[in-house]
């Protein structure tokens, strides 16, 4: 098999401008994050985002074509093609060409892709988020697996198991921000809401509240409790980023600023993300890259400082 990692011949320009554009179609933030990390290690990780891209569109869209029974039958078919691929017999197709010659070539931990499609299949079949510990669960599925996949394009092997909580952090708290951006396009699109039940009903929201998609004070006040959850997460990271190798540290620390800005730019919509999904300008991405403003720019759109108490110790591991 030809080496789909080599330096790129013109015969492979096609399958590596799709592979990268694809990554950037679905994901502005952490493509713009990719380009500032080592060039080797690119396109590797955009054939790992189309992986994860792969399996959120049967969950986040197929479902809505062939309904949960047939989705879910697809996402054990693409844990077949999975299983396969780890074992040096990939399918004859794009993805998992590439994803083999990735695996080949970095040893890739088999347990975050696999925790991914339990993400997947949560949401196929209709759990709920009830708790806090249940959005945390969620969340390191979907997101904590992420940053787990992401160790090996970083690090040696003998390194990525001290950093893998600090990674799963990252992707906890990336994961807690799509959620709270994307509160009225779940539920208007999928019927879904992550916002936990029991936090909502503490703060007297509810789901016809959220379809009014008229922000109340409880409303906002029910974003910062769970924007600070999401900011512990965020500091959690820090150490791991920090013990990074220089070369990577600037493109990760640049992925988790322009992400937690998110939470920002929510605020700065007055908390609408009933009827607007906030996104962070690109301009503004690029001042995070030099200089992260977060707590001075949260301080000034703030509502209220949430009436919250936070565990000082979180863990970002899924329970047994």
């Amino acid at each position: 098999m030809r080496n789909l990692l080599a330096p790129t011949r013109p015969a492979h320009v096609a399958d590596d401008r799709h592979a990268w554009r694809a990554f950037r179609y679905h994901s502005r933030t952490f493509s713009m994050a990719a380009r500032l990390l080592p060039r080797e290690v690119q396109l590797p990780i955009a054939t790992l985002y189309l992986f994860c891209r792969r399996v959120d569109t049967i969950a986040d869209q197929r479902v809505l074509k062939v309904g949960a029974e047939a989705a879910l039958a697809e996402t054990d078919a693409i844990h077949r093609q999975l299983d396969a691929t780890l074992a040096g017999r990939p399918p004859d197709d794009f993805l998992w060409q590439r994803l083999h010659a990735v695996h080949q070539r970095y040893d890739l931990a088999p347990a975050p892709l696999y925790e991914l499609l339990d993400g997947a299949r949560w949401d196929l079949r209709g759990e709920t988020v009830d708790t806090l510990d249940d959005l945390i669960h969620y969340s390191n599925l979907v997101g904590g697996s992420v940053g787990a996949m992401m160790l090996p394009f970083l690090l040696d092997a003998c390194d990525r198991e001290a950093l893998d909580e600090p990674a799963r952090a990252l992707g906890i708290g990336m994961q807690i921000t799509n959620i709270l951006r994307d509160v009225g396009e779940d539920l208007r699109q999928l019927d879904r809401v992550y916002l936990p039940s029991e936090t909502m009903a503490r703060h007297g929201v509810t789901r016809d509240d959220l379809r009014a998609e008229a922000p109340s004070r409880r409303y906002v006040a029910l974003l910062e409790e769970l924007m600070t959850h999401a900011e512990r997460y965020y500091d959690a990271a820090i150490p791991g980023i920090d013990a990074l190798p220089l070369r990577c540290r600037v493109g990760i620390r640049a992925a988790a600023r322009m992400y937690r800005e998110i939470l920002n730019e929510v605020r700065a919509a007055d908390y609408d993300n009933l009827t607007y999904r906030a996104y962070v300008p690109a301009w503004r991405k690029g001042l995070l890259v030099m200089r992260d403003g977060y707590t001075r720019r949260r301080e000034k759109l703030r509502s209220a400082p949430p009436d919250v108490a936070v565990p000082t110790t979180l863990t970002a591991t899924v329970p047994d």
